[in-house]
């Protein structure tokens, strides 16, 4: 199996979308928190889940155990390197 992560912010739905476009990929899986207020319209729940369907015929799932935990998202907004071996 291959993993890929990507981010949906800064990005407009051509950029996410054109992002997913890879042959193979079967299901994203969606470890954020909170998928249903999102400033990225295109991003909540329903419309990801209906979008990935319509456009790649891609499975969606929100998995939000696997989001980071604030320590690794605080890291991630001062910029710095975010080691998880040691969280």
């Amino acid at each position: 199996m291959i993993l890929f992560t990507i981010g949906f912010t800064k990005k407009n739905a051509r950029e996410f979308f054109t992002l997913l476009h890879r042959p193979g990929l079967k299901r994203v899986v969606d470890v954020r928190l909170n998928n249903t207020s999102q400033l990225a319209g295109f991003t909540k729940k329903g419309d990801i889940e209906f979008f990935l369907k319509e456009i790649y015929g891609l499975d969606y799932i929100h998995l939000p155990e696997l989001a980071p935990t604030a320590e690794i998202m605080e890291a991630g907004r001062k910029g710095g390197d975010i080691d998880i071996r040691h969280l």
